[in-house]
């Protein structure tokens, strides 16, 4: 009988907060993803210039390079990886992140096995 394992999925944590990566990253563990974390945008893009991953999850204001520059320089380059906006700030301009096509956008406080489990709902639909 030759059963066919499916690789875990990749996930890269972008967010300044070293709390929220810790927790978030303990919940898509306990969801058996293979997580990889980063500060701050350009610590994700020095990463996937090198490293794929199936999901992005990345914080919007970041010192050095926030998540919308991130994703911005990520779709010039072609890359189409699916991502997740986290904020905890309600005044961005929705236009604007909507125009990036984001899976979701994740307000904190957030419930962080919630956003582990709606995380991968979204990438077992694809």
């Amino acid at each position: 009988m030759n059963l066919k394992v499916k690789p875990k999925l990749s996930i890269l944590l972008v967010d300044d907060d070293q709390g929220i990566l810790g927790l978030l990253k303990e919940s898509c563990l306990d969801l058996s993803f293979e997580v990889y974390l980063a500060g701050n945008g350009q610590e994700a893009l020095d990463f996937l210039l090198k490293n794929k991953v199936d999901c992005i999850v990345t914080d919007i204001a970041m010192p050095i390079m926030n998540g919308i520059s991130l994703i911005k320089l990520l779709r010039e380059k072609g890359d189409s990886t699916p991502f997740f906006f986290i904020t905890g700030y309600q005044d961005y301009p929705r236009e604007e992140l909507t125009l990036l096509k984001p899976s979701a956008i994740i307000f904190k406080p957030f419930d962080f096995e919630e956003a582990a489990i709606l995380i991968k709902n979204h990438l077992m639909r694809l």
